[in-house]
């Protein structure tokens, strides 16, 4: 019987986007004690080539060196415009009730359009990804009516995982995944149904979950996009691993500074207690230092993605620093450098 069929009385999830993180949480959620079905977005064929040849499963390498194999998943592709069942190949317009974001920020608008006809005001969309100001992004120019927007879910992703190759990869860190729903627009009511992803995720052992405020999650969103400011931009202009940053010292207080200055006058933040506190320079400076001396072999995304010209996601790192700080009236003039050092490289 197909796995579609067998599972059909249950919550589906589906998720968008499986590279590291995608993988990761797609082999989490059916770790589940209730486990959800699941469907796999796939957006080229050459994908489900990728998903059979690895025997219909997702492979994940523990931390004390176990492969774990799961299978049970159900798959569609993205082909000609329309999605299709597979291995039916049979073309579905079904509605999605709980959507898992995992494509990189700048794939965001372009990977959700082609969804657009599947998602209402009862869809649940949780984005797992690095960076800020997708959902933004997503508002204009895919769900500009509040009335008819999903339901939205941020989180905040601090496990390390390495992609091998499509649907298997290696948890490298035991962190935590921290999640909070992002309040909808005045006058517009959640779905209930939005509760689902957030109570699901926090029950897999391997993905260690936990729900937040939303002003708690943004927080830990913005302290990891301090750090990712000063790391990914400044390894990928001098394609060096990590532990090349200790070199920079001044560089670092001054773009921490800038953020530090940003953070103080965001609108969502200013009467939240202890933000002065978290956000001060030092602080932040703190974390980095701690970061880089854990990973100073790594390499971060930005340097691989400058090395293959693919583009990178330095809008949604140090752009969102730039844009926020003109909302606010702070200047941003190292992290605008930097965002326009890295673009000029076709990043």
């Amino acid at each position: 019987m197909p796995s579609s069929m067998r599972l059909s009385h249950r919550p589906r999830v589906h998720i968008l986007g499986l590279g590291s993180i995608g993988t990761f949480t797609a082999h989490g959620l059916l770790e589940t004690p209730k486990s959800p079905a699941v469907t796999l977005l796939l957006h080229r064929e050459s994908l489900y080539e990728s998903y059979r040849q690895n025997g219909n499963k997702i492979l994940l390498e523990t931390l004390d060196g176990q492969l774990l194999g799961h299978r049970g998943y159900d798959t569609e592709v993205y082909r000609a415009g329309s999605w299709y069942c597979l291995p039916a190949s049979k073309e579905t317009t079904d509605k999605i009730n709980h959507l898992i974001v995992s494509v990189k920020a700048t794939q965001t608008t372009t990977a959700l359009r082609a969804l657009k006809n599947r998602l209402s005001a009862k869809s649940t969309i949780l984005f797992l990804q690095n960076g800020c100001g997708m959902i933004d992004a997503v508002n204009k120019s895919i769900f500009p009516d509040p009335s008819t927007r999903p339901n939205y879910i941020v989180g905040v992703v601090s496990h390390g995982v390495t992609l091998n190759s499509p649907f298997h990869v290696t948890h490298t860190g035991a962190a935590a995944i921290s999640l909070g729903a992002v309040p909808p627009e005045s006058g517009v009511a959640p779905s209930s149904e939005r509760e689902y992803l957030l109570s699901l995720l926090p029950q897999s052992p391997r993905l260690n979950a936990t729900a937040y405020p939303y002003a708690e999650v943004l927080q830990i969103q913005l302290e990891k996009l301090a750090v990712n400011a000063f790391c990914n931009p400044l390894c990928a202009l001098h394609n060096a691993q990590n532990g090349f940053l200790f070199t920079l010292p001044e560089l670092r207080r001054q773009i921490l500074t800038e953020v530090s200055n940003v953070v103080m006058m965001l609108p969502e933040l200013r009467h939240i207690r202890g933000v002065q506190d978290r956000f001060a320079v030092d602080k932040l400076e703190a974390t980095v230092i701690d970061i880089l001396t854990k990973t100073a072999e790594t390499t971060c995304s930005m340097v691989w993605d400058l090395r293959a010209g693919r583009e990178t996601e330095i809008r949604f790192i140090n752009g969102y620093w730039v844009r926020r700080g003109k909302e606010v009236g702070v200047p941003t003039p190292v992290n605008e450098r930097l965002m326009e050092q890295v673009m000029s490289k076709g990043g």
